[in-house]
């Protein structure tokens, strides 16, 4: 089964140096790691959400986030994600997210360690339906347990609504409030 099942996608880097979200943080947080981390609006630059672990894997994700705004520098100008319905995983990276896998069919890793990584010249979002557990309860090899690994036997469904926004608009956590109130009923 796959670890994640969602959107992928590349953005300016210039209009997605810095984040703010609305869901679990202010650190990574997966269906079986998100306790330490509350639910509130968090901020912070795109290059400090990827964990640099000694070798490159899955990391920076933000469970359970309802919104997620990629600005320039200054917040004025950016790109707005927006969960409809449920919330959902986010997350966003300088790097291409091939760096943090391994090699098909195989358990080689495309890079070995963190210093070997390269910045992209975008950055990348993920706005994911579901998303696989990290596992590693007794070892760093271990799958996740069975109850937060996927499973393609029901449908996977999730919505969102992506909405550029610049200095005339309203802050994002109103405009994700009016974006949602849209959609929702």
């Amino acid at each position: 089964p796959p670890l994640r099942v969602g959107f992928e996608a590349a953005l300016a880097r210039g209009f997605a140096e810095h984040v703010a979200w609305y869901g679990r943080g202010p650190h990574e947080s997966y269906p079986d790691r998100f306790e330490s981390a509350r639910v509130g609006v968090w901020e912070g630059p795109v290059a400090e959400q990827t964990f640099k672990y000694v070798r490159p894997q899955e990391n920076g994700n933000k469970l359970d986030t309802r919104w997620m705004a990629l600005s320039d520098k200054a917040g004025t100008r950016g790109t707005l994600v927006v969960a409809i319905g449920m919330p959902l995983s986010m997350q966003c990276h300088q790097y291409e997210l091939g760096s943090f896998d391994t090699r098909p069919n195989s358990k080689e890793p495309c890079v070995r360690h963190a210093a070997q990584l390269r910045e992209a010249d975008h950055t990348v979002i993920c706005v994911d339906g579901a998303q696989a557990g990290v596992g590693g309860i007794d070892s760093w090899g271990s799958l996740p347990l069975p109850q937060h690994r996927l499973s393609l036997e029901q449908p996977i469904e999730w919505s969102f609504a992506l909405r550029p926004f610049d200095a005339d608009d309203p802050p994002p956590i109103e405009l994700a409030h009016r974006l949602r109130s849209l959609f929702v009923q």
